[in-house]
Protein backbone atom coordinates (compact mmCIF):
# COMPACT_ATOMS: atom_id res chain seq x y z
CA UNK A 1 0.00 0.00 0.00
CA UNK A 2 2.99 2.69 0.41
CA UNK A 3 3.25 2.53 -3.22
CA UNK A 4 0.38 5.22 -3.11
CA UNK A 5 0.28 8.69 -3.09
CA UNK A 6 -2.42 8.88 -0.53
CA UNK A 7 -1.95 13.11 -0.20
CA UNK A 8 -2.58 13.13 -4.21
CA UNK A 9 -5.85 10.90 -3.62
CA UNK A 10 -6.69 13.11 -0.73
CA UNK A 11 -6.27 15.98 -2.65
CA UNK A 12 -8.69 14.91 -6.04
CA UNK A 13 -11.30 13.07 -4.10
CA UNK A 14 -11.42 14.71 -0.36
CA UNK A 15 -11.68 12.95 3.08
CA UNK A 16 -12.20 10.56 4.47
CA UNK A 17 -11.76 7.98 2.39
CA UNK A 18 -10.86 3.87 1.64
CA UNK A 19 -8.54 2.88 -0.87
CA UNK A 20 -8.59 -1.18 -1.81
CA UNK A 21 -5.85 -2.27 -3.85
CA UNK A 22 -6.88 -4.99 -5.72
CA UNK A 23 -3.85 -6.01 -7.21
CA UNK A 24 -2.07 -6.65 -4.75
CA UNK A 25 -4.76 -8.46 -3.18
CA UNK A 26 -5.26 -10.46 -6.44
CA UNK A 27 -1.61 -11.57 -6.72
CA UNK A 28 -1.71 -12.66 -2.85
CA UNK A 29 -4.54 -14.66 -3.67
CA UNK A 30 -3.36 -16.25 -6.45
CA UNK A 31 0.47 -17.09 -5.16
CA UNK A 32 -1.98 -18.78 -2.07
CA UNK A 33 -4.62 -20.73 -4.35
CA UNK A 34 -1.57 -22.06 -6.97
CA UNK A 35 -0.54 -24.55 -3.69
CA UNK A 36 -3.88 -25.94 -3.76
CA UNK A 37 -4.80 -29.25 -5.40
CA UNK A 38 -7.83 -29.40 -7.15
CA UNK A 39 -9.76 -31.23 -4.21
CA UNK A 40 -9.16 -27.61 -2.13
CA UNK A 41 -11.16 -25.25 -3.25
CA UNK A 42 -10.42 -21.22 -1.43
CA UNK A 43 -13.60 -19.53 -1.47
CA UNK A 44 -13.65 -15.17 -0.77
CA UNK A 45 -16.22 -14.41 2.63
CA UNK A 46 -18.01 -11.17 1.49
CA UNK A 47 -18.34 -10.32 4.98
CA UNK A 48 -14.83 -8.93 5.21
CA UNK A 49 -15.69 -6.92 1.88
CA UNK A 50 -18.87 -7.00 0.00
CA UNK A 51 -17.81 -3.65 -2.55
CA UNK A 52 -19.18 -4.68 -5.42
CA UNK A 53 -15.81 -4.01 -7.24
CA UNK A 54 -13.28 -5.47 -4.80
CA UNK A 55 -16.17 -8.65 -5.73
CA UNK A 56 -15.34 -8.01 -9.21
CA UNK A 57 -11.37 -8.28 -9.39
CA UNK A 58 -12.09 -11.70 -7.84
CA UNK A 59 -14.72 -13.29 -10.33
CA UNK A 60 -13.03 -15.77 -12.30
CA UNK A 61 -9.84 -16.30 -9.52
CA UNK A 62 -11.59 -17.19 -6.17
CA UNK A 63 -13.43 -20.99 -6.40
CA UNK A 64 -16.67 -19.43 -4.72
CA UNK A 65 -18.17 -17.27 -2.50
CA UNK A 66 -19.08 -17.34 1.39
CA UNK A 67 -21.81 -15.16 1.75
CA UNK A 68 -24.13 -14.18 5.00
CA UNK A 69 -27.02 -13.00 3.91
CA UNK A 70 -29.90 -12.30 1.29
CA UNK A 71 -28.26 -8.62 0.82
CA UNK A 72 -24.64 -10.33 0.46
CA UNK A 73 -26.36 -13.03 -2.67
CA UNK A 74 -27.42 -9.74 -3.99
CA UNK A 75 -24.53 -7.83 -4.26
CA UNK A 76 -22.59 -10.86 -5.22
CA UNK A 77 -25.21 -11.60 -8.08
CA UNK A 78 -24.82 -7.99 -9.57
CA UNK A 79 -20.90 -8.20 -9.67
CA UNK A 80 -21.34 -11.13 -11.79
CA UNK A 81 -21.29 -14.40 -9.47
CA UNK A 82 -23.02 -17.87 -10.13
CA UNK A 83 -25.25 -18.29 -7.67
CA UNK A 84 -23.77 -22.22 -7.47
CA UNK A 85 -20.97 -20.85 -6.78
CA UNK A 86 -22.15 -19.70 -3.52
CA UNK A 87 -22.31 -21.28 0.17
CA UNK A 88 -24.81 -19.46 1.84
CA UNK A 89 -24.01 -19.33 6.29
CA UNK A 90 -25.00 -17.87 9.15
CA UNK A 91 -28.04 -18.21 11.69
CA UNK A 92 -31.03 -16.87 11.64
CA UNK A 93 -31.82 -17.13 8.13
CA UNK A 94 -35.50 -15.43 7.32
CA UNK A 95 -37.72 -17.70 4.99
CA UNK A 96 -37.16 -14.72 2.13
CA UNK A 97 -33.28 -15.17 2.24
CA UNK A 98 -33.95 -19.08 2.06
CA UNK A 99 -36.11 -18.19 -0.86
CA UNK A 100 -33.98 -16.54 -2.33
CA UNK A 101 -31.18 -18.85 -2.15
CA UNK A 102 -33.40 -21.52 -3.25
CA UNK A 103 -34.89 -19.59 -6.53
CA UNK A 104 -31.56 -18.09 -7.49
CA UNK A 105 -29.89 -21.79 -7.17
CA UNK A 106 -27.39 -21.01 -4.53
CA UNK A 107 -24.96 -24.07 -4.45
CA UNK A 108 -24.66 -24.99 -0.97
CA UNK A 109 -26.90 -23.90 2.10
CA UNK A 110 -25.26 -24.26 5.32
CA UNK A 111 -27.69 -25.24 7.66
CA UNK A 112 -27.84 -23.92 11.48
CA UNK A 113 -30.66 -25.66 13.28
CA UNK A 114 -32.69 -28.47 13.15
CA UNK A 115 -35.26 -25.93 12.25
CA UNK A 116 -33.67 -24.20 9.29
CA UNK A 117 -33.50 -27.59 8.00
CA UNK A 118 -36.98 -27.87 8.57
CA UNK A 119 -38.06 -24.49 6.55
CA UNK A 120 -35.45 -25.24 3.99
CA UNK A 121 -36.96 -28.57 3.15
CA UNK A 122 -40.57 -26.65 2.76
CA UNK A 123 -38.89 -23.77 0.80
CA UNK A 124 -37.55 -26.33 -1.49
CA UNK A 125 -40.68 -28.28 -2.19
CA UNK A 126 -42.55 -25.21 -3.03
CA UNK A 127 -40.36 -24.64 -5.55
CA UNK A 128 -40.25 -28.24 -6.70
CA UNK A 129 -35.92 -28.77 -6.20
CA UNK A 130 -33.97 -30.52 -4.47
CA UNK A 131 -31.40 -28.19 -2.26
CA UNK A 132 -28.15 -29.05 -1.38
CA UNK A 133 -26.74 -28.42 2.05
CA UNK A 134 -23.94 -29.14 4.49
CA UNK A 135 -24.43 -28.95 8.13
CA UNK A 136 -22.84 -26.56 10.27
CA UNK A 137 -21.54 -27.94 13.47
CA UNK A 138 -20.42 -26.38 16.40
CA UNK A 139 -17.51 -28.42 18.04
CA UNK A 140 -16.72 -29.53 21.27
CA UNK A 141 -13.28 -27.80 21.09
CA UNK A 142 -11.88 -24.51 20.20
CA UNK A 143 -8.31 -23.91 20.07
CA UNK A 144 -7.34 -21.13 22.60
CA UNK A 145 -5.19 -19.84 19.26
CA UNK A 146 -8.39 -17.97 17.72
CA UNK A 147 -9.11 -14.72 19.50
CA UNK A 148 -12.90 -14.51 18.34
CA UNK A 149 -14.52 -18.22 18.90
CA UNK A 150 -17.88 -19.16 17.04
CA UNK A 151 -17.75 -23.24 18.32
CA UNK A 152 -16.59 -24.54 21.51
CA UNK A 153 -19.03 -23.61 23.54
CA UNK A 154 -22.32 -22.43 23.97
CA UNK A 155 -23.14 -20.64 20.67
CA UNK A 156 -25.48 -19.55 17.81
CA UNK A 157 -23.74 -21.08 15.36
CA UNK A 158 -23.80 -24.42 14.05
CA UNK A 159 -25.90 -27.78 15.70
CA UNK A 160 -23.83 -28.98 18.81
CA UNK A 161 -21.25 -31.81 18.14
CA UNK A 162 -23.13 -34.25 20.08
CA UNK A 163 -26.51 -33.39 19.34
CA UNK A 164 -26.25 -33.10 15.41
CA UNK A 165 -26.94 -37.40 15.02
CA UNK A 166 -30.57 -37.04 15.03
CA UNK A 167 -30.15 -33.97 12.40
CA UNK A 168 -28.13 -35.86 9.98
CA UNK A 169 -31.03 -38.62 9.90
CA UNK A 170 -33.31 -36.21 9.18
CA UNK A 171 -31.30 -34.77 6.19
CA UNK A 172 -30.94 -37.78 4.48
CA UNK A 173 -34.45 -38.55 5.43
CA UNK A 174 -35.96 -36.24 3.48
CA UNK A 175 -36.19 -35.95 0.03
CA UNK A 176 -36.14 -32.02 -0.76
CA UNK A 177 -32.96 -32.14 1.18
CA UNK A 178 -29.18 -33.44 -0.38
CA UNK A 179 -26.83 -33.62 1.90
CA UNK A 180 -23.46 -32.73 0.57
CA UNK A 181 -21.55 -33.10 3.99
CA UNK A 182 -20.50 -30.78 6.96
CA UNK A 183 -19.35 -27.00 7.68
CA UNK A 184 -17.10 -26.43 10.99
CA UNK A 185 -16.30 -22.62 11.53
CA UNK A 186 -14.59 -22.68 15.09
CA UNK A 187 -12.97 -19.17 15.17
CA UNK A 188 -11.57 -16.03 13.58
CA UNK A 189 -8.19 -14.06 13.40
CA UNK A 190 -5.93 -16.78 13.99
CA UNK A 191 -1.98 -16.04 13.88
CA UNK A 192 -1.23 -19.42 15.54
CA UNK A 193 -0.13 -21.91 12.41
CA UNK A 194 -0.24 -24.87 14.84
CA UNK A 195 -3.72 -23.78 16.25
CA UNK A 196 -5.04 -23.44 12.76
CA UNK A 197 -3.71 -27.43 11.76
CA UNK A 198 -5.40 -28.66 14.83
CA UNK A 199 -8.31 -27.16 14.54
CA UNK A 200 -8.58 -28.69 10.43
CA UNK A 201 -7.41 -31.92 12.20
CA UNK A 202 -9.81 -31.98 14.39
CA UNK A 203 -13.03 -31.23 11.83
CA UNK A 204 -11.45 -34.23 9.55
CA UNK A 205 -11.75 -36.47 12.79
CA UNK A 206 -15.31 -34.41 13.36
CA UNK A 207 -17.15 -35.25 9.74
CA UNK A 208 -14.85 -38.29 9.02
CA UNK A 209 -17.08 -40.50 12.27
CA UNK A 210 -20.10 -38.87 11.17
CA UNK A 211 -19.73 -40.18 7.25
CA UNK A 212 -18.80 -43.84 8.82
CA UNK A 213 -21.63 -43.44 11.21
CA UNK A 214 -24.63 -42.57 9.33
CA UNK A 215 -23.37 -43.95 6.05
CA UNK A 216 -22.63 -40.87 3.94
CA UNK A 217 -20.18 -40.64 1.18
CA UNK A 218 -19.19 -37.21 1.97
CA UNK A 219 -18.86 -34.53 -1.05
CA UNK A 220 -18.53 -31.41 0.47
CA UNK A 221 -15.92 -30.43 3.46
CA UNK A 222 -16.09 -27.07 4.64
CA UNK A 223 -12.91 -26.34 6.91
CA UNK A 224 -13.49 -22.46 7.82
CA UNK A 225 -10.95 -20.65 8.16
CA UNK A 226 -9.63 -18.06 10.59
CA UNK A 227 -6.22 -17.17 8.56
CA UNK A 228 -5.48 -14.32 10.67
CA UNK A 229 -3.27 -10.86 9.71
CA UNK A 230 -1.14 -8.56 12.59
CA UNK A 231 -2.56 -6.13 13.51
CA UNK A 232 -0.71 -5.04 16.29
CA UNK A 233 2.92 -4.37 17.80
CA UNK A 234 4.46 -7.66 18.80
CA UNK A 235 2.43 -9.50 16.22
CA UNK A 236 4.45 -11.65 13.54
CA UNK A 237 2.78 -12.52 9.95
CA UNK A 238 1.98 -16.17 9.43
CA UNK A 239 4.56 -18.43 7.14
CA UNK A 240 0.80 -18.82 4.76
CA UNK A 241 2.87 -20.93 1.96
CA UNK A 242 4.28 -23.24 4.78
CA UNK A 243 0.58 -23.80 6.71
CA UNK A 244 -0.97 -24.19 3.56
CA UNK A 245 1.40 -26.93 2.58
CA UNK A 246 1.14 -28.51 5.94
CA UNK A 247 -3.26 -28.28 5.32
CA UNK A 248 -2.79 -29.66 1.96
CA UNK A 249 -0.51 -32.78 3.39
CA UNK A 250 -3.23 -33.43 6.17
CA UNK A 251 -6.11 -34.15 3.73
CA UNK A 252 -3.83 -36.18 1.73
CA UNK A 253 -3.28 -38.49 4.30
CA UNK A 254 -6.93 -37.98 5.87
CA UNK A 255 -8.36 -38.74 2.42
CA UNK A 256 -6.10 -42.18 1.90
CA UNK A 257 -7.28 -43.44 5.75
CA UNK A 258 -10.67 -42.43 5.68
CA UNK A 259 -13.46 -44.00 2.39
CA UNK A 260 -15.82 -41.19 3.65
CA UNK A 261 -14.01 -38.59 2.72
CA UNK A 262 -11.93 -39.89 -0.44
CA UNK A 263 -14.56 -38.16 -2.70
CA UNK A 264 -14.99 -35.00 -1.32
CA UNK A 265 -13.33 -31.75 -1.90
CA UNK A 266 -12.76 -29.45 1.02
CA UNK A 267 -13.67 -26.07 1.09
CA UNK A 268 -10.82 -23.29 2.84
CA UNK A 269 -13.10 -19.92 3.31
CA UNK A 270 -10.74 -16.87 4.13
CA UNK A 271 -11.70 -13.17 4.16
CA UNK A 272 -9.44 -10.94 6.13
CA UNK A 273 -6.36 -13.03 4.93
CA UNK A 274 -7.39 -12.03 1.70
CA UNK A 275 -8.33 -8.56 1.74
CA UNK A 276 -7.16 -7.07 4.91
CA UNK A 277 -3.42 -6.28 4.47
CA UNK A 278 -4.60 -4.50 1.37
CA UNK A 279 -6.74 -1.60 2.59
CA UNK A 280 -6.24 1.95 3.90
CA UNK A 281 -8.73 4.24 5.66
CA UNK A 282 -7.45 7.91 5.47
CA UNK A 283 -9.04 10.83 7.54
CA UNK A 284 -7.95 14.45 7.70
CA UNK A 285 -7.33 16.13 11.23
CA UNK A 286 -10.12 19.05 11.77
CA UNK A 287 -9.14 20.11 15.01
CA UNK A 288 -6.29 19.99 18.29
CA UNK A 289 -6.11 20.26 21.84
CA UNK A 290 -4.01 20.45 24.62
CA UNK A 291 -6.12 19.47 27.69
CA UNK A 292 -5.27 18.54 31.23
CA UNK A 293 -1.76 17.39 30.13
CA UNK A 294 -3.03 15.13 27.26
CA UNK A 295 -2.75 16.00 23.33
CA UNK A 296 -6.03 15.27 21.35
CA UNK A 297 -6.16 15.34 17.45
CA UNK A 298 -9.47 15.30 15.98
CA UNK A 299 -9.97 13.55 12.70
CA UNK A 300 -13.16 14.27 10.17
CA UNK A 301 -13.55 10.58 10.30
CA UNK A 302 -13.77 8.04 12.93
CA UNK A 303 -15.79 5.06 14.94
CA UNK A 304 -18.43 5.79 12.20
CA UNK A 305 -16.52 4.94 9.08
CA UNK A 306 -13.75 2.49 10.78
CA UNK A 307 -14.95 0.85 14.06
CA UNK A 308 -12.42 -1.72 14.54
CA UNK A 309 -10.07 0.71 15.47
CA UNK A 310 -11.84 1.73 18.19
CA UNK A 311 -10.84 -2.09 19.96
CA UNK A 312 -14.55 -2.25 20.19
CA UNK A 313 -14.58 -5.22 17.13
CA UNK A 314 -13.25 -8.09 19.38
CA UNK A 315 -10.47 -6.54 21.50
CA UNK A 316 -10.18 -7.54 24.99
CA UNK A 317 -7.97 -4.80 25.73
CA UNK A 318 -7.47 -1.62 23.29
CA UNK A 319 -4.44 -1.82 20.90
CA UNK A 320 -3.47 0.45 18.34
CA UNK A 321 -4.24 -0.33 14.33
CA UNK A 322 -1.22 0.05 12.65
CA UNK A 323 -0.89 4.44 11.74
CA UNK A 324 0.56 6.94 10.20
CA UNK A 325 0.87 10.71 9.97
CA UNK A 326 1.47 10.82 6.34
CA UNK A 327 1.70 14.75 6.16
CA UNK A 328 5.24 14.42 8.12
CA UNK A 329 8.14 13.22 7.23
CA UNK A 330 9.92 10.05 8.50
CA UNK A 331 11.98 10.47 11.15
CA UNK A 332 10.48 13.54 12.86
CA UNK A 333 9.87 13.70 16.32
CA UNK A 334 7.40 11.71 17.94
CA UNK A 335 4.51 12.66 19.90
CA UNK A 336 2.06 10.54 22.72
CA UNK A 337 -0.86 12.03 21.29
CA UNK A 338 -4.92 10.75 20.97
CA UNK A 339 -6.70 10.50 17.84
CA UNK A 340 -10.32 10.74 17.66
CA UNK A 341 -13.26 11.03 15.18
CA UNK A 342 -16.18 13.55 15.28
CA UNK A 343 -18.94 11.95 17.26
CA UNK A 344 -20.52 12.95 20.33
CA UNK A 345 -19.36 9.87 22.45
CA UNK A 346 -16.26 8.86 24.61
CA UNK A 347 -15.81 5.88 22.53
CA UNK A 348 -14.74 7.62 19.27
CA UNK A 349 -10.91 6.74 20.17
CA UNK A 350 -9.18 5.68 16.94
CA UNK A 351 -5.41 5.37 18.86
CA UNK A 352 -4.47 6.39 22.16
CA UNK A 353 -1.02 7.59 23.65
CA UNK A 354 0.07 6.78 19.74
CA UNK A 355 3.66 8.05 19.33
CA UNK A 356 3.81 9.48 15.37
CA UNK A 357 5.08 12.75 14.47
CA UNK A 358 2.86 15.69 15.93
CA UNK A 359 -0.67 15.83 14.09
CA UNK A 360 -1.59 19.34 13.00
CA UNK A 361 -4.22 20.77 11.35
CA UNK A 362 -4.58 19.27 8.00
CA UNK A 363 -2.68 16.29 8.27
CA UNK A 364 -3.28 12.83 6.81
CA UNK A 365 -3.77 10.23 8.85
CA UNK A 366 -3.60 6.84 7.47
CA UNK A 367 -5.15 3.64 9.14
CA UNK A 368 -3.48 0.40 7.90
CA UNK A 369 -4.64 -3.31 7.40
CA UNK A 370 -8.06 -1.87 7.27
CA UNK A 371 -9.60 -3.88 4.09
CA UNK A 372 -11.21 -6.17 5.84
CA UNK A 373 -14.07 -5.72 8.57
CA UNK A 374 -13.43 -1.97 8.62
CA UNK A 375 -16.42 -0.26 6.24
CA UNK A 376 -18.49 -3.13 6.55
CA UNK A 377 -18.38 -3.47 10.01
CA UNK A 378 -18.92 0.29 10.94
CA UNK A 379 -22.00 2.46 12.29
CA UNK A 380 -21.62 4.50 9.30
CA UNK A 381 -25.11 6.28 9.42
CA UNK A 382 -24.64 7.28 13.19
CA UNK A 383 -24.97 10.75 13.87
CA UNK A 384 -25.73 11.83 10.66
CA UNK A 385 -22.05 11.82 9.22
CA UNK A 386 -21.24 11.56 5.36
CA UNK A 387 -20.15 7.81 4.47
CA UNK A 388 -16.21 7.40 3.65
CA UNK A 389 -15.81 7.09 -0.45
CA UNK A 390 -14.42 3.65 -1.31
CA UNK A 391 -11.51 3.69 -3.94
CA UNK A 392 -10.33 0.18 -5.70
CA UNK A 393 -7.26 0.14 -7.47
CA UNK A 394 -7.71 -2.49 -10.04
CA UNK A 395 -5.59 -3.20 -13.24
CA UNK A 396 -3.31 0.00 -12.27
CA UNK A 397 -6.14 2.61 -12.30
CA UNK A 398 -8.49 3.94 -9.81
CA UNK A 399 -11.98 3.88 -9.64
CA UNK A 400 -14.87 4.77 -7.52
CA UNK A 401 -16.05 1.59 -5.71
CA UNK A 402 -18.67 3.16 -3.77
CA UNK A 403 -19.38 7.06 -3.26
CA UNK A 404 -19.76 8.80 -0.45
CA UNK A 405 -23.89 9.18 0.81
CA UNK A 406 -25.26 11.64 2.79
CA UNK A 407 -27.53 10.37 5.84
CA UNK A 408 -30.60 11.43 4.27
CA UNK A 409 -29.61 9.41 0.95
CA UNK A 410 -31.04 6.69 3.15
CA UNK A 411 -34.24 8.06 3.78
Amino acid sequence: MNQHNLAAIAATHDTPFYLYDMDAASAHYQRLARQLPADIELYYCVKANSNPRVLRAYLGKVSGLDVSSGGEIEIALRAGFDARSMSFAGPGKRDQELELAVSAGVGIVSVESPHELARLSAIARQNGCRQTVTLRINPRFTGKEFPMRMGGGPSQFGIPEEDVDPVVAAAKADSQIDLAGFHIYSGTNCLEPKGILENVAQTLDIVGNLGRKHDVKLRKVNLGGGFGIPYFAGQLAMDADALVSDIVKLISHRKAQEPTLSDATFILELGRFLIGPFGVYVARVVDTKETRGKRYAIMDGGMNHCFPATGNFGQLIKKNYPIENVSKESGSMLVSQELVGPLCTPIDSMARALEVPRCDIGDLIAFRSCGAYAFSASPLLFLGHDTPLELVYYDRTYAVGRPRKKANAFE
